[in-house]
């Protein structure tokens, strides 16, 4: 890949609308350049294609912005890293532009998802599913499953839309699937993939009717969408990794790019979202939630502890993305703002203030509007996103582990936050009426979380 890439002069690009095609120019930009050059709304892009459509997944970006840094920033061979990968959208579109990847997520769903959807199956892997699918429907004819061999729910609402029958219907199948384990893992996960989508089809449209349906058509289109996946994607190294973004397990200086959107403070309970799923898979999500960063049922009773632990948390990610990035090199991080308790929290203008402290320098920060309509979303509450570049131009000369720095800079960020709140507060009220009195009781919360801060910002459960 050449250093520069070519543009109409004066032109905006939807990089989406070009992916595949040649750029007719008059006009040479650099990198940096081209930034500007792009519509990052990409809102008449298709966001969904290949293996990106096996399987739902909230508040994940769309593909075309990794597209895009990884053809502006990088050449092929090189390696792309997302330490927050997530269903590894990023990984996707690195193997399918010729570069090699690494993704690193604590959700071990998540590492599944990209797995599966990175790994080729062949024709003959896939033949050996009708037959899986013929053993399944004999089984759950037989309807000879006791309650003891069921799971139990958790004691939640959602565990009503589950009925006995549906609970053997799915047991059968975990059943089948597992018997594929020791003889194809590849073929295994690809099912527990199929299996997990099924459970979301489930919970999402609130009818388990004919599970085995529904199994067998997710499984279908999976296999359309992996034939369609091995005439595009290319040979290359992808590393999974599940573990902790706050202490990555890869070498320091061996990364060209980063890539990722972390979780949003206060948005969501992944955890919550995917403990049926996990459920299923055997997977432990109460570990996950002890470990998820921003997760919404951390500090219930007062929240601004929660941003405080957040940013502590994002600040040591940020310096293990500092150190395993190759001098010279750039980090992209989407976020968008949430809200606290009625405050606004801008949590890339958060990002921006401790990457100085860190070793990176901000090149720029991309403004962009969300197609709510195609990306899961929280609630259809966030509008908009940020999308802020640094470029590696020096080492962290602090650890990850070193809890007095963390705590020094997240203190600084936090007296900045509060000072922002007295003299603007209710800054993300939208439209409700709250009282002056509950707003400024804000501030009392605030004072009690930078109290808390040395405590709050110690790594938890790992």
């Amino acid at each position: 890949m050449k250093s520069i890439i070519e543009f109409k002069k004066g032109e905006q690009v939807d990089l989406g609308s070009y992916i595949g095609k040649k750029i007719e120019s008059n006009m040479n930009v650099s990198p940096i350049q081209a930034i500007d050059k792009i519509k990052w709304d990409f809102k008449d892009s298709q966001t969904q294609y290949l293996t990106h459509k096996y399987h739902s997944y909230p508040a994940r970006f769309i593909p075309q912005i990794p597209r895009a840094f990884i053809q502006l920033f990088t050449k092929e061979g090189d390696t792309i890293l997302d330490p927050f990968c997530g269903c590894g959208t990023t990984l996707v579109e690195s193997t399918l532009l010729k570069r090699h990847s690494i993704g690193n997520d604590f959700n071990p769903l998540a590492t599944l998802l990209s797995n599966v959807k990175t790994t080729s199956l062949s024709d003959q892997q896939l033949i050996k599913i009708d037959s899986l699918i013929n053993s399944i429907e004999a089984r759950i004819k037989k309807n000879n499953l006791k309650e003891s061999d069921l799971p139990e729910l958790p004691s939640r609402n959602i565990s009503e839309l589950f009925s006995k029958e549906m609970l053997k219907e799915l047991q059968v199948i975990k059943n089948i699937v597992k018997t594929v384990e020791a003889e194809d893992k590849n073929l295994y996960n690809y099912l527990l993939v199929a299996l997990s989508a099924t459970i979301r089809a489930i919970i999402e449209s609130e009818n388990g009717g004919n599970i085995l349906g529904i199994f067998e058509r997710k499984l279908n289109q999976m296999n359309n969408l992996m034939r369609e996946y091995r005439e595009t994607a290319h040979k290359t190294n992808i590393k999974l990794i599940n573990g902790d973004a706050r202490k990555l397990n890869i070498s320091s200086e061996s990364v060209d790019l980063i890539v990722t959107s972390p979780p949003y403070v206060n948005a969501l309970d992944y955890y919550r979202v995917h403990m049926y799923n996990m459920l299923w898979l055997g997977m432990d999500y109460n570990e996950f939630k002890i470990n998820e960063i921003g997760g919404h049922s951390h500090f219930l009773a007062n929240r601004f502890r929660l941003l405080a632990e957040y940013l502590g948390d994002m600040l040591r990610a940020m310096i293990e993305m500092n150190r395993v990035l190759k001098d010279g090199k750039y980090c992209a991080i989407v976020v968008g703002n949430s809200s606290i308790d009625y405050e606004m929290i801008e949590s890339y203008k958060h990002f921006i203030s401790m990457a100085k402290y860190i070793g990176f320098e901000h090149i720029k920060t991309i403004f962009r509007n969300i197609n709510k309509s195609s990306k899961y979303f929280v609630n259809g509450k966030i509008d908009d996103e940020y999308i802020i570049v640094l470029k590696k131009i020096k080492n962290s000369e602090c650890l990850a582990s070193d809890e007095d720095f963390v705590a020094k800079i997240v203190l600084k960020e936090m007296q900045n936050f509060r000072s922002k709140v007295e003299k603007n507060p209710g800054s993300s009220t939208r439209g409700k009426e709250v009282s002056d009195k509950r707003l400024k009781y804000n501030l009392v919360k605030i004072d009690e979380a930078i109290e808390k801060i040395n405590k709050d910002i110690k790594i938890k459960g790992n």
